[in-house]
């Protein structure tokens, strides 16, 4: 476990904006580098506020330049997002200061409240029985309905703060066929990432990832026109749970930094991605559930979101972010071919 570093550590400029701006007049205890972050750095920040009984703790969000080639969104688009997410009643984490431009941080920064939960990821790993992974897929179904119910003016990406997509901006990236070669090109001329040399895809993985792709446009025209919030990125490391009453809830969704306007599909693939993995009942669940919120699903729902999930799916193939979720995420592609 990583060892929580002194407040010290923090530089100037930071120290003095959480102090004298996020939080006046709290003492700062420790801070905690979080795991996950892989475009944005993040820690745990202990810390005494004045009015506070008590220490309190929060996330530190820090953003990094991006070269990554997926659209992802700038601090400012997402403390706009988690706005609008959280006046329809979707659970995410409470703002409590941000410097979206960095001015007095030198990088864009946010600070927002630390929720108790426990990853939906670690719940799943740890084999939930079958009524348990029922109930958990009903509550996470049910809450990617109440991020679909947010409507946005047009689909695309978020260009500012006023979440009002560009007006050419049909898709998140549109092309899936010319960004899956795309994607296999850069990989191919930048080589294996220092310490992935088994993280490389075959020759005959790469045709049937193309052979995927060319479902994209069909599946595109599917869902064109659709304006609904999509998270980007809804998967169980980014969803949060905890038990209420005996009963399963979603404490908070997490990361919106990929966020969009368009189908609740892209997430419903992004969920489903490793159902492999999962007990069959959750999937079963986060079906019900999501019908359940009023959340559309067409007669070949499943297709369509496997086919849109490729988006992601060819990124995480081409640039991953370690051998171990490579490997992974190749036997989705196998499993996604012969099925």
């Amino acid at each position: 476990m990583t060892r929580p570093h002194p407040v010290g550590l923090l530089d100037p400029a930071t120290h003095a904006w959480l102090t004298r701006h996020a939080l006046p007049g709290a003492l700062l205890h420790e801070m905690d580098p979080l795991p996950g972050g892989f475009t944005n750095d993040m820690a745990l920040l202990t810390a005494h506020r004045p009015d506070a009984v008590g220490a309190e703790r929060y996330v530190l969000r820090r953003y990094r330049p991006s070269g990554s080639r997926v659209p992802r969104n700038t601090c400012a688009v997402e403390v706009a997002v988690l706005g609008r997410a959280a006046a329809r009643a979707v659970p995410v984490t409470s703002v409590v200061a941000a410097d979206p431009h960095g001015r007095a941080t030198g990088r864009p920064t946010l600070l927002y409240r630390f929720v108790d939960g426990t990853p939906l990821s670690q719940v799943l790993a740890n084999g939930p029985a079958s009524g348990e992974a029922r109930a958990l897929g009903r509550a996470v179904g049910a809450v990617l309905a109440r991020i679909g119910r947010v409507r946005l003016p047009r689909p695309g990406v978020f260009g500012d703060s006023s979440l009002v997509p560009a007006p050419d901006g049909a898709a998140p990236l549109g092309d899936l066929p010319g960004f899956v070669d795309h994607c296999l090109v850069t990989a191919a001329s930048d080589g294996a990432p220092s310490g992935t040399d088994s993280a490389v895809l075959s020759g005959t993985d790469s045709a049937a990832l193309r052979a995927l792709a060319r479902r994209g446009p069909g599946a595109l025209t599917a869902v064109a026109g659709e304006r609904s919030l999509v998270h980007g990125d809804f998967n169980p490391k980014n969803v949060l749970v905890q038990r209420c009453a005996g009963q399963w809830a979603v404490a908070a969704v997490l990361d919106w930094e990929l966020a969009f306007s368009g189908s609740p599909l892209f997430d419903v693939g992004n969920m489903l991605r490793f159902a492999h993995e999962y007990p069959p009942a959750f999937t079963t669940g986060f079906v019900d559930g999501f019908r359940g919120g009023n959340g559309r699903l067409p007669a070949d729902w499943l297709r369509l979101s496997r086919t849109l999930d490729l988006f992601a799916l060819a990124d995480i193939l081409t640039a991953p972010p370690d051998p171990a979720y490579f490997a992974r995420a190749r036997t989705a592609l196998r499993r996604s071919v012969a099925d």
